[in-house]
């Protein structure tokens, strides 16, 4: 079996306002708080695939600014279902990046409550 990425390490400013952000829009559920000694425990968040999320203290420390990590979508239709919910939701701090587009595939950009830009994507390609 080749090595698989299955899980990624976040700074967040408010773990109690990210876990709420990741559950509503990507389906991601609480799976454990892992003590860090003297350090700020992480929460971390599991997704349906299996996929982890460990919320870490937060950061001023800058990442590049091309740097996001990607959803895959089961179709250009869950792509845009889930692009139209969040722009309904404005007000819930969803911060559109880049507008949905379906060339050269279905993508598009957001950030979540600390800033990290994510993007939602379906590539039939990669089905």
């Amino acid at each position: 079996m080749a090595p698989e990425v299955r899980h990624l390490h976040l700074s967040s400013r408010d773990h109690a306002a990210s876990q709420d952000f990741y559950e509503r829009y990507l389906g991601f559920r609480f799976d454990a708080v892992f003590p860090r000694g003297d350090e700020p425990a992480a929460t971390i968040l599991r997704s349906p695939g299996g996929f982890q999320l460990f919320l870490e203290g937060g950061s001023t420390d800058k990442l590049p600014q091309w740097f996001h990590f990607g959803f895959f979508v089961e179709s250009v239709d869950a792509c845009r279902e889930l692009y139209e919910r969040m722009q309904r939701m404005q007000h819930d701090h969803v911060t559109i990046v880049h507008a949905f587009v379906t060339e050269p595939f279905a993508y598009y950009f957001f950030a979540d409550p600390d800033g990290h830009v994510l993007q939602v994507y379906f590539d039939p390609k990669a089905a």
